[in-house]
């Protein structure tokens, strides 16, 4: 499954991996001020043709990028299942799914190993460490669709969450670039302009597109945007006189103290008028009579110094202006796990209808909620929204649009047949929990911060060539596949004295560090894994996984703390097949006697490898074992300078100056076999 998230960063590598660099200065303490459009930036015209093709990003580094992960390429073709439909389901069982039996396997610890509970201590439901079934399951599906070339598919219509990839917009912004930003910075930049901003009428000067409004929710929880009103007439861009200056609003409503964090970005509330705080810069603030005095050429260079505010009376209450909000749009808005801002749907600023009703002075009996915001409006409907003029906005493209379509077939594939398509047919593989033979428990401690899922960073999982960067909206961007994690036999995963600084003055709510009790190397558990009527072709897929070609120094991937090292698992199975003239006898000298024979699994094997052959997929099926075999390669984790090879690029928490450079110009992920050679 692909799943999309960060390996382990420390704060500055947090805000690096934010969609810009320059919003990543800002929130790392370095000043920067946005300067006015050159004389002939007017002149641009950012047509819907450039909004499909954006300016190439040149690749400006050569240090190449490192991860504790990467990325086995997807197949070219889906291997089709021994069956099409129901109907030829059941024939099938019939006929050939006449194999039952079991595999036991016995797994040991490679590494530190941490399966999630809800404390600090792994997973252990009475007292004692276990592995869920369900745990093995996910891993071993996912290893299984790749050893049999699946379908790689996002969410169906009854689905919240894809198969294999979560089909949505990925939100970025890039508010500025100048003439030394890397490459790829100033190509955002002028992605981004091209969708917020158009040139005025005069020719003079670059207007902003987001429209000033408000957010309202009604009763039965419906979403619309009214459009901002003054003296009854839109307002297509905030009202030139709706500001304060930040040292002003300090001194007015926080009685000198500034606001929390000063980066912070929230709504709130005086009276009838809701000031739409955006984050401020750390350097000088001036008083009124300050930025007055200041010549106009130093006001153009001492940054931001204002905050603007909206207010109630200019909200349109007419029902037939108000903008309906598309689900789509809306849920697409709440799946952006990167938004470090305001949440128009969560915010501490949204006024409740009680509320609205003391300060209007109005009766409203559909109205739930309401909270400011700017938007894009394209053909009469919401495209966009945020909290602020500069919001983030989506890629046009959506992440299913840079998987090959062939490949997101609704065509049966191994994984349907075997592990169970819900609306056809149940699974026939079933996986018990993994329970201890023996083991230990490492010291408690605090870990590394693991930051959250991050599809931004678009020069590590999409596919990239030699001289220019993709990113979602390029013309033939394509991601790189399954994501997996290399082995690390030297994990390190305690949190440094940087990282634990961070967290002194935190609520446990907010701190990065988590303090865990992992489980030692070594620590070995028993479980087995029973299917029901399966073909032999079938049988021979689901050992292929531990086969893997012949790769003798396999181990895998389970649990939490992937990027720090963990959950590097060997597993030795060993297959029995059911006997049928076994329940002949019921008891042996043992007790219950056990209706199964243990088998050699290389016959199954391969008539697997013969049906991938009969369906000319040999060569696809080959290139895709050689990429799953060398990142679940062992051996490889022993090499003395394997850990540099696969670390994570991250600077000092204590120093902004340290940031890795192949982040500052997005150096993109080399593919396994560079990373190996």
């Amino acid at each position: 499954m692909l799943i999309i998230d960060s390996s382990r960063l420390n704060l500055l590598g947090k805000v690096i991996e934010l969609a810009t660099l320059s919003e990543a200065f800002t929130k790392a303490g370095f000043k920067s001020t946005e300067k006015p459009p050159k004389k002939e930036e007017p002149k641009q015209n950012y047509s819907s043709q450039q909004k499909k093709s954006s300016p190439t990003q040149k690749i400006s580094t050569s240090r190449p990028a490192t991860a504790p992960y990467n990325f086995v390429a997807l197949p070219k073709e889906v291997l089709p299942a021994q069956f099409e439909n129901i109907e030829d389901f059941k024939e099938h069982i019939k006929s050939a799914g006449n194999i039952s039996g079991e595999i036991l396997l016995n797994i040991e610890a490679l590494t530190p190993l941490f399966i999630g509970g809800n404390g600090t201590k792994s997973f252990a439901p009475i007292d004692t460490p276990i592995i869920p079934g369900s745990t093995l399951r996910g891993m071993f599906k996912n290893i299984f669709k790749i050893v049999t070339c699946g379908a790689f598919r996002g969410q169906t219509d009854n689905q919240t969450k894809g198969e294999d990839f979560n089909d949505e917009h990925i939100y970025f912004r890039c508010l500025m670039a100048t003439k030394s930003s890397p490459a790829w910075m100033s190509s955002l930049n002028k992605l981004y302009n091209s969708r917020m901003t158009h040139v005025g009428k005069d020719k003079s000067r670059i207007v902003k597109n987001a429209r000033p409004g408000f957010l309202i929710c009604t009763t039965n929880n419906k979403y619309f945007i009214a459009p901002s009103i003054v003296d009854g007439k839109p307002m297509y861009h905030d009202h030139n006189s709706d500001k304060i200056l930040i040292r002003e609003y300090e001194e007015k409503f926080r009685y000198g103290k500034p606001i929390p964090e000063r980066n912070s970005s929230c709504v709130e509330w005086h009276d009838t008028k809701a000031y739409i705080i955006t984050g401020s810069q750390s350097g000088r603030l001036y008083t009124k009579e300050e930025f007055e005095n200041l010549p106009r050429d130093k006001v153009l260079k001492v940054g931001k110094q204002f905050i603007r505010y909206t207010k109630l009376e200019y909200v349109d209450w007419s029902r037939e202006h108000w903008i309906a909000l598309p689900d789509e749009i809306r849920t697409s808005y709440e799946h952006d796990r990167n938004r470090r801002g305001v949440n128009l749907f969560t915010d501490e600023g949204i006024l409740e209808r009680e509320e609205l009703e003391r300060l209007t002075k109005k009766i409203l009996p559909d109205v739930k909620t309401l909270i400011p915001c700017h938007f894009l409006e394209e053909g009469g409907q919401v495209t966009a929204f945020g909290h602020g003029q500069c919001f983030r906005i989506p890629y046009q493209k959506r992440i299913g649009d840079a998987v090959p379509k062939d490949l997101q077939s609704a065509a049966i594939d191994f994984a349907d047949a075997v592990f169970g398509r819900a609306e056809l047919w149940a699974s026939r593989v079933y996986f018990e929990d993994a329970t201890p033979e023996n083991f230990s428990e490492l010291p408690t401690a605090k870990a590394h911060p693991l930051m959250q899922p991050n599809p931004t960073s678009y020069q590590l999982y999409l596919k990239q060539n030699q001289s220019e960067l993709n990113h979602w909206d390029a013309v033939n961007a394509q991601i790189r596949g399954y994501k997996l994690y290399w082995h690390n036999a030297k994990p390190d995963w305690r949190a440094n004295d940087n990282e634990l600084k961070l967290d002194r003055d935190k609520t446990p709510d907010k701190r990065l560090t988590k303090e865990i009790t992992p489980l030692s190397k070594g620590s070995k558990f028993k479980s087995k894994i029973r299917f029901k009527n399966l073909s032999a072709v079938e049988l021979g897929a689901l050992m292929m996984i531990f086969d893997l070609d012949d790769l003798e120094t396999a181990a895998y991937k389970i649990g939490q703390g992937k990027p720090l090292g963990f959950g590097s698992v060997k597993i030795t199975p060993k297959l029995f097949i059911e006997d049928d003239t076994a329940y002949t006898e019921l008891f042996d000298a043992d007790g219950w006697k056990n209706p199964c024979r243990e088998e050699n699994p290389a016959a199954y094997i391969d008539s697997f490898k013969k049906y991938v052959e009969e369906k000319n997929m040999s060569n696809i099926w080959q290139d895709v074992m050689n990429e799953l075999k060398k990142i679940l390669d062992w051996s490889l984790a022993k090499q003395t300078d394997w850990s540099e090879r696969i670390k994570s690029m991250s600077g000092d928490v204590s120093q902004a100056d340290s940031v890795d450079e192949r982040f500052k110009k997005r150096a993109p992920l080399p593919s396994i076999f560079e990373v190996v050679k």
